[in-house]
């Protein structure tokens, strides 16, 4: 938009009476504000909510100024903007916004004013309906400015502008200055990268992770996870939902002793063993290892998580597993495969990176232990690999099963990483109080485990930092903790404005 069709479509300073801010907390009133996103929806059924609006300006009368310098009647302006919306309208329905899996369209409104610039209670209340589900604006802000900031302030909403345009930019810098959230895309191919990451933001704050536990945080050993969950919660909207062993137990006998369960229990582990390129592991223990995920998946029903993670020193010390004879690691597995976090050792911090990973790259990820390994390489070492790594929408990555423990019980799932095209690999972890993510653009060098009877955390990646960079990296740690998440290919800037949006600060090492 070049400056004269800037100044034709209309400037003007908005008399905002209090009598004005009245009515807009009227229609503000109208239905109450819901959840970024509804806790415990699988991420697989997240969508962003965009609610397209189109400004215009329709003047009362007929003059001509330094903001027009072309009068026409006041029917024939009338008509040309509800012609325009129309088009706009059509255009959206039949194209859409970014991809379907992403986003969903609300119906456009159109919202028009006159030269006092002002937002009647009547062109406001036809953005209230889907006010409780509206996640975005995407605003199209002919004949003003300031209506594309009054339409998110007063409604509590992004904003989202395409076209770097002088209205565009003008907008954002006042509506960013203001404390408001303002996007611009500079094309269509940036306007869907930024819807996907606004839904990723969504699925991000709408975590709530089961947690079963006696004891509670900080875990014995993953010390370094993230300790205050009622500041998780309140600034970034992950919720953690504590059950007690005692009712993990009643749901999982309750599940040994339910023969339908224990018949699907059976088929899915036929399913597993067909598809699996060798096994380590006896059937019956397959089979108890599903019965365990049920137990899990249930709890998770019932609390209305989407997210989950165990202290595996706790659960070992409490003898369950020995009884049940399972271990969670295929639970991490099964779950990722359906693009839901689950982590080792009640690691928030991990499950936080492995969320924002999981929703960037559509990937799943593994997470693992982080050890110096020589030669400018540290390895990545748990036996909690999933087979969606070459996307969710994509076949499964080949794959072993394999035993965790001597006597040759504990599901887990194995992969050899080297035995992809992908060298490029994305790390990252979030850091104990919360407030920061680390991330590392590397090279798979390596990988162990596969084709071997090996036992504990044995599925192991071997990953190289940029050149020079692996002791500053590993120094990092120290200010970040253990546990490490990567996924195949470099997201690292997606990761940089995923945190960004989540007000999160970034170091990013590539």
């Amino acid at each position: 938009m070049d400056r004269r069709s800037f100044l034709a479509t209309g400037l003007g300073t908005v008399a905002a009476a209090a009598a004005n801010d009245s009515l807009a907390q009227e229609v503000a009133a109208a239905q109450p504000i819901q959840p970024a996103a509804a806790a415990g929806v699988s991420p697989r059924d997240v969508r962003l909510q965009v609610k397209p609006v189109m400004t215009n300006l329709i003047h009362t009368g007929v003059w001509e100024g330094p903001c027009r310098w072309k009068a026409v009647s006041v029917e024939d302006e009338a008509k040309s903007a509800k012609e325009s919306f129309a088009r706009w309208s059509k255009e959206l329905r039949e194209r859409g916004l970014g991809s379907r899996e992403d986003v969903k369209l609300l119906e456009p409104a159109h919202v028009t004013f006159a030269e006092d610039f002002t937002l009647k209670q009547e062109e406001l209340a036809k953005l209230a309906p889907d006010r409780g589900t509206t996640d975005v604006f995407f605003i199209y802000p002919a004949g003003s400015s300031i209506s594309a900031f009054e339409i998110g302030s007063r409604f509590g909403k992004p904003i989202l502008l395409k076209g770097l345009g002088c209205r565009s930019v003008d907008i954002a810098a006042y509506t960013r200055s203001k404390g408001n959230e303002a996007f611009v895309a500079a094309d269509d191919a940036e306007l869907s990268k930024l819807l996907a990451l606004l839904r990723s933001r969504k699925v991000f704050k709408g975590t709530r992770v089961l947690f079963p536990t006696d004891r509670g945080l900080p875990a014995v050993c993953s010390v370094g996870s993230i300790w205050d969950l009622q500041g998780l919660e309140k600034r970034l909207g992950v919720s953690v939902k504590i059950v007690p062993y005692k009712e993990l137990a009643a749901e999982m006998d309750r599940v040994m002793g339910d023969t339908a369960a224990a018949e699907k229990a059976r088929q899915t582990a036929e399913d597993l063993l067909r598809k699996a390129d060798k096994s380590y592991i006896d059937r019956r223990h397959l089979v108890r290892s599903l019965q365990f995920y049920d137990t899990v998946k249930n709890l998770m029903d019932r609390h209305g998580c989407n997210a989950f993670t165990i202290e595996c020193f706790e659960f070992c010390s409490s003898r369950l597993p020995d009884q049940w004879m399972v271990t969670p690691c295929l639970l991490h597995a099964l779950f990722r495969n359906q693009q839901c976090a689950s982590s080792c050792e009640a690691d928030l911090g991990s499950l936080l990176a492995m969320r924002m990973l999981m929703s960037v790259s559509r990937r799943s990820c593994h997470q693992g232990n982080s050890d110096p390994k020589g030669k400018g390489t540290f390895g990545i070492n748990h036996s909690s690999s999933s087979m969606k790594m070459n996307g969710f929408d994509q076949p499964d990555i080949p794959y072993q099963l394999g035993r965790f423990v001597s006597k040759g019980w504990g599901a887990k799932v194995v992969l050899d990483f080297m035995n992809n095209r992908e060298r490029t690999v994305t790390v990252a972890r979030v850091d104990p109080t919360a407030t920061k993510v680390l991330v590392l653009k590397g090279t798979l060098v390596g990988a162990n485990g596969w084709g071997q009877d090996l036992i504990g955390c044995s599925v192991e990646a071997v990953i190289k930092p940029p050149e020079g960079r692996s002791e500053e990296f590993m120094k990092r740690r120290l200010d970040y903790g253990n546990h490490l998440q990567w996924v195949y290919g470099d997201w690292t800037a997606e990761m940089r404005q995923l945190s960004e949006m989540l007000k999160l600060e970034v170091e990013v090492i590539g």
